[in-house]
């Protein structure tokens, strides 16, 4: 961050962003000795060093994707946000979760629970992360070939497509047996239980080259955020960029969902939650924010998880802090 964007920060938002690794540090303990010595103290069993050697081994790997998936996932929020001019909007709603239910539930549908298909972790992530490109770059092309104007039918199409798939899918997974239906619905919850190390490793590049390309045109989205005449006048060729951020959040949100499943909320709480802190529309700040913010919610969140023994799913309790500040900035927008 340079100096210049620094002196526009007032104190409160310093001090998020310099308090903001610290505590990513302090939930990531706490999220290693839920897994550890809080959990081998609930089952009785003595924890030696080979096993937490072999727990850490696991643990690491899990809590790296999830700070690079939540990371990924607040910042295509945000650019997300900058091209919809809207701070209510999430990319969701063009229904990237509903096209990863619906992928898992085919899989085990057409090819069974204990199809390679399915069970092997490489094509599992594969096909639901190509399915999810593919649906969004056919959606993009059939709904934006006249340009930006688009935007609010592409939400609309999203919208209903989500109604479709996940209506289809709900369906299926009814006339399934219990087995494959609970291998569905494992499948697509969100827990670090559920994703492979040998996955993370590959995807990680990925995620933090989607992520790196969407940073380095901080300046683009500050001007952008002007709006798209204002932008215009700036030189700013505010349709091409809007559409290659448009596939960038495809991109950046298929990978993401498809390692640790769907959040639906966590974006736009985590995306709001750094305005209100850091008081800047200056993105750089604002993308380090909110990656920082997402990665506590989704670390913290899996950690008490852990320590509630699943009780209380960390999606429960990221949506429901997402609905009541959804519905606070709807609140607050009518007041405007």
């Amino acid at each position: 961050m340079s100096a210049r964007s620094v002196k526009r920060l007032n104190a409160r938002g310093l001090a998020a962003l310099f308090a903001g690794p610290p505590l990513l540090l302090a939930v990531s303990a706490l999220y290693i000795y839920s897994r550890t010595y809080a959990k081998s103290s609930r089952l009785g069993i003595e924890m030696t060093p080979a096993a937490f050697e072999s727990i850490i081994g696991r643990a690491l790997p899990a809590l790296a994707g999830m700070c690079v998936a939540a990371a990924l996932t607040a910042i295509v929020s945000l650019v997300f946000q900058t091209v919809t001019q809207s701070r209510l909007l999430t990319p969701s709603m063009l229904g990237f979760d509903s096209v990863f239910v619906t992928t898992q539930t085919l899989l085990v549908f057409l090819f069974g629970s204990r199809s390679e298909m399915f069970a092997n972790p490489y094509l599992n992530y594969l096909t639901a992360a190509g399915a999810m490109i593919a649906v969004s770059t056919l959606m993009y092309g059939a709904v934006l070939r006249r340009g930006r104007d688009n935007i609010v039918f592409l939400l609309m199409f999203g919208l209903v497509l989500s109604g479709i798939l996940r209506s289809g899918s709900g369906y299926i997974q009814v006339i399934m047996d219990a087995e494959d239906f609970n291998r569905v619905r494992a499948a697509t919850s969100v827990t670090v239980n559920n994703m492979n190390t040998d996955i993370i490793l590959p995807v990680l590049p990925i995620m933090l080259f989607i992520s790196a390309a969407l940073l380095l045109r901080h300046r683009t989205y500050n001007v952008m955020s002007l709006g798209p005449e204002q932008a215009k006048s700036l030189g700013v060729p505010y349709e091409r960029e809007a559409n290659v951020s448009l596939l960038l959040i495809a991109a950046g949100m298929s990978v993401a969902t498809a390692l640790i499943g769907s959040l639906t909320f966590l974006g736009l709480l985590s995306v709001n939650a750094a305005r209100e802190l850091l008081k800047t529309h200056r993105h750089l700040p604002l993308f380090i924010g909110s990656a920082v913010i997402a990665s506590l919610l989704l670390v913290s969140g899996q950690g008490a998880a852990e320590l509630l023994q699943g009780a209380l799913p960390v999606t429960a309790i990221i949506d429901l802090a997402g609905c009541s500040y959804m519905f606070y900035l709807i609140l607050r927008e009518n007041r405007l």
